[in-house]
């Protein structure tokens, strides 16, 4: 379900408003977009183009929306792709974390602009 939904959100931010406009390149955008950047278990992010699979082919085969089945072949296609984006551990590979900012040694100067060190203004 969580797939499901982050899936939909993801095209809302890229601006698809209507399952007609969703196409191939849309459905690539979203597979690499957004879904690997989910809050979900490792496990369970591996797994989303499966869950995708599985539910545009359920689409498809009961005739709720037919195009679905272009969606399916999409993520098909694109399927070993996506699990090389991920490492071991389920993070996505080419990401940085980069704090806000740098850390302020205790003999640097205040970043207040007091003129003192820090460990003498804010750091106290």
């Amino acid at each position: 379900e969580g797939i499901l939904r982050g899936f939909v959100l993801v095209a809302g931010t890229l601006g698809v408003r209507s399952p007609d406009a969703l196409g191939a390149s849309q459905v690539e955008s979203i597979l690499f977009g957004g879904l690997g950047k989910l809050d979900l278990p490792p496990a369970a992010r591996r797994a989303v183009p499966e869950v995708l699979e599985g539910f545009f082919a359920y689409l498809k085969d009961t005739g709720r929306f037919p195009a679905a089945g272009a969606w399916r072949e999409c993520v098909a296609a694109l399927a070993d792709k996506y699990r090389a984006s991920l490492r071991d551990d389920g993070s996505v590979k080419g990401e940085t974390y980069r704090k806000a900012s740098s850390e302020v040694g205790r003999n640097d100067p205040c970043f207040c602009g007091s003129g003192l060190k820090y460990k003498k203004c804010c750091g106290a």
